[in-house]
C-alpha cells in the first residue's frame, strides 16, 4: 500500500505545476492553453502507441469510449476550467477548492464499496480535518486577492465557481479511471494512458484548427512563442501522460476511497508552488490548513489500511 501512496503523492507533486503555467501565461486563453496541452499529449501518446499496439488493440470499443470520455471530460474540459479559475482567482484558490475532491470522492467511493466499505463513524473524522483544512485555505485566499484589491469581486467570484466546478470533475475521474483499472488488473496502467491520449488526439486536432482559423489568439504559438512551447510541451508529456501513469498506478494498489485521500497533496503543491512563484510566504492560517489537510490524509490512511493476517488467521 505505501508504493501505492508513493505513486499517489508523485502525480500530484508533477499536477501541482499546472497551476503555475496560466499564470505563466497570462496573456494565452485557458482554451489555448489546454487543447495546446493536449495535442501535445496526443501527439506524445501516438508515438508510444507503436510498442503497445498488441494491448491496445485488445480493447474493446466500449473500453475506448471509455478512454474518450475520460480524456475529453477529465482533461481537456476539467483544465479549462481550472485555467479559468487561476487566471481569475488565482491559483492558491484554484488549489484550495482542490481539497473539495478528497471529501466527495472518499463519500462516493465508500458509498460503492458495498460489504467492503469502510464504516462511517471511522471515515468521516479524517474527512472533518480534510474539511477544516480547505476551510482555512480558502478564508486565507479570499482576504488576500479581495481585500488588497488585485482582482475585481465579479471576477474572483466568477474564478471560484470555476474552481469549483473543477473540482465536480476531477472528482469523476479519479473515480471512473479507477473503477476501469481494477476491473481490468491485466491491462497496462501505461498503455490505459496512451489510450486516453490516443482518443483525445482527433478531438484537440480539431480544437486548434478553429483556434488557428479564429485570428483573435494571434496565430497557434501567440505572442511569446518559445514560453508558450516549453510550457505546453512539459504539461502534455510531465502533467498529462507521467501523471496519469503515476496516478494510473497508485489507482491499481489503493482503495478508490483512498485513492481520492491522494488528491489532498495536489492542493498541498499547487499552494506551495503559487507562492514560490508569487515570492511570498504563506499565512499562519495557510499553514494551519496545510498542516489539517496532512493530518486528514494521515488519519485516512489508518483507517484504510488493510489488517495483516497470520497463518493461524489472527491480525
Amino acid at each position: 500500500m505505501l508504493i501505492g501512496v508513493f505513486f499517489g503523492i508523485a502525480a500530484c507533486m508533477i499536477w501541482g505545476c499546472v497551476y503555475v503555467a496560466p499564470l505563466i501565461l497570462p496573456d494565452y486563453s485557458p482554451v489555448h492553453i489546454a487543447m495546446m496541452r493536449y495535442l501535445v499529449f496526443g501527439m506524445l501518446a501516438a508515438g508510444l502507441a507503436v510498442p503497445e499496439w498488441r494491448e491496445l488493440k485488445s480493447y474493446s470499443a466500449a473500453d475506448w469510449r471509455r478512454a474518450l470520455a475520460l480524456g475529453i471530460v477529465g482533461n481537456i474540459f476539467y483544465y479549462w476550467l481550472l485555467a479559468e479559475a487561476c487566471q481569475r482567482a488565482g491559483a492558491p484558490i484554484a488549489g484550495a477548492f482542490t481539497a473539495l475532491i478528497p471529501i466527495m470522492v472518499g463519500v462516493i467511493g465508500n458509498m460503492r464499496a458495498g460489504e467492503s466499505a469502510v464504516p462511517w463513524r471511522r471515515i468521516v473524522p479524517p474527512l472533518c480535518l480534510s474539511f477544516a483544512g480547505m476551510v482555512c485555505l480558502n478564508w486565507t485566499e479570499f482576504i488576500y486577492l479581495v481585500g488588497d484589491g488585485r482582482v475585481t469581486s465579479g471576477n474572483f467570484w466568477l474564478g471560484v465557481g470555476f474552481a469549483f466546478f473543477s473540482s465536480v470533475v476531477w472528482t469523476w475521474y479519479p473515480l471512473s479511471n479507477a473503477e476501469w483499472l481494477l476491473s481490468h488488473p491485466g491491462k497496462s496502467p501505461k498503455t490505459w494512458s496512451t489510450a486516453q491520449g490516443l482518443a483525445l488526439l482527433p478531438c484537440v486536432a480539431v480544437g486548434m484548427a478553429l483556434l488557428a482559423g479564429d485570428g483573435t489568439q494571434g496565430g497557434i504559438l501567440g505572442p511569446r512563442p518559445w514560453m508558450f512551447i516549453a510550457t505546453v510541451v512539459f504539461l502534455g508529456v510531465c502533467a498529462s501522460w507521467i501523471g496519469i501513469v503515476l496516478w494510473s498506478l497508485m489507482s491499481q494498489r489503493l482503495p478508490p476511497a483512498l485513492g481520492g485521500q491522494m488528491i489532498i497533496f495536489e492542493t498541498i503543491f499547487a499552494v506551495t508552488y503559487a507562492h514560490l512563484w508569487r515570492s511570498e510566504w504563506p499565512t499562519p492560517l495557510m499553514l494551519v490548513g496545510l498542516g489539517l489537510l496532512l493530518m486528514g490524509v494521515t488519519a485516512s490512511l489508518k483507517v484504510f489500511r488493510k489488517p495483516r493476517h497470520t497463518a493461524s488467521g489472527t491480525t
